[in-house]
């Protein structure tokens, strides 16, 4: 009996076996996608027209474009949301209002609290000490083999349907209608193609609140559902994982669209963009705990790693070979000593989160602020 639930639990984990089945699907309607109809076309590209069009049209004289890309990290997403906590309140150096926000994964989880304004900072406050309970919680191992995931993330759902009041929604979707845009990425599974999901015409949309707040929600669950711990989120038909399996940073879409605008113009556009990296790019070099989840935990954070590497280094080589951009970043390289075994298992740990909200918010609130130039992001990406 014991051989038989072992085999029914591995080809649950590794086969979706035993039972196992896609979780119900959540009807939020094609709006909701900016890579699909009637966008299909050309992708992520028909966004950043809208986004550059009403640029021109609401501004005078030369143009520069803002950006922020916040990247994927899990619990080192704290990072950036004690950062950019940090960040507003510096009065030296005051957060900008971005024309776009961009998140993955961790990076999704932050961007439409930092895309609604200051006004709704403290809903960042939440990530210090966000421990595994506030995230998910592991299924018992009878439940597994009828399971989509080890880990149930009612916890997380609870986490982010409380931060997306109804005046943070109406802000976002305000904003939206007024020219910026909030993008998100994460994975269709059934195509294995990132998808873009635009969040900002979800929130002006004219679907009632409670809509809104359910159909944002799952595209945030979805770009953060770490194949395997998490379970992916059915939305309109189609099975949605972690967006981080495909790029943390997508921007390229912008040059073509801008380049073509400036020459429709005759404007001056330039871009700069910011990238908040949630994670060290410090490679993990204790011994992996015993046991399948350890093993699996272990694996998606070297693939995650190294997905963030190559998105930073492609990226930043990118904006570099346009005359028109500038680009700064900022990593999480917080001290986390003392918090050893929480930071090596990868999951979530108060110690950390905490540890890395406070030096985030710390640097945030520097003058200067700690920027890190292409060379020295290049350097990061690279180092082994």
């Amino acid at each position: 009996m014991r051989f038989a639930i072992a085999v029914c639990l591995a080809a649950s984990v590794f086969l979706n076996g035993c039972g196992a089945s896609r979780p119900p699907s959540v009807l939020c309607g094609i709006e909701y996608f900016a890579a699909s109809a009637p966008k299909r076309h050309d992708g992520a590209k028909g966004t950043m027209q809208d986004l550059l069009t009403r640029a021109v049209a609401s501004r005078s004289g030369p143009l520069e474009i803002e950006i922020l890309a916040l990247s994927a990290g899990g619990q080192f997403g704290a990072f950036g949301a004690g950062f950019l906590r940090g960040w507003s309140e510096n009065r030296a150096t005051p957060r900008p209002d971005f024309d776009l926000v961009t998140g993955v994964s961790a990076g999704a989880m932050i961007a439409p609290v930092v895309f609604a304004g200051p006004a709704f900072d403290s809903s960042l406050d939440g990530y210090r000490g966000l421990g595994e309970r506030d995230v998910f919680l592991r299924r018992s191992l009878l439940a597994l083999p009828s399971a989509p995931s080890f880990a149930s993330t009612a916890p997380l759902e609870r986490f982010i349907k409380d931060r997306l009041s109804d005046d943070m929604i109406g802000e976002i979707g305000r904003r939206h209608t007024a020219g910026q845009s909030l993008l998100i990425l994460a994975t269709d599974l059934d195509t294995t193609e990132a998808i873009i999901f635009d969040l900002g015409e979800m929130a002006a949309s004219n679907r009632e609140v409670e809509e809104k707040r359910d159909c944002m929600a799952e595209a945030m669950l979805g770009s953060s559902a770490i194949p395997g711990l998490f379970a992916p989120r059915h939305i309109d038909g189609s099975l949605f994982a972690d967006g981080g399996l495909r790029d943390q940073i997508f921007l390229r879409a912008l040059e073509d669209v801008r380049r073509d605008v400036a020459q429709a113009t005759n404007r001056d556009i330039s871009v700069s963009a910011t990238l908040i990296v949630n994670g060290s790019l410090r490679p993990l070099e204790e011994p992996v705990n015993e046991g399948l989840l350890a093993y699996a935990l272990r694996g998606t954070v070297v693939l995650a790693d190294e997905v963030l590497r190559d998105s930073i280094e492609d990226v930043v080589q990118f904006a570099e070979r346009q005359p028109n951009w500038r680009i700064r970043g900022i990593i999480a390289d917080t001290d986390l000593e003392g918090c050893d075994i929480a930071f090596q298992n990868g999951t979530f740990d108060t110690c950390v989160t905490e540890r890395l909200f406070d030096d985030g918010r710390a640097k945030g609130a520097m003058s200067p602020l700690p920027w890190l130039g292409p060379d020295a992001l290049l350097a990061a990406a690279a180092a082994l």
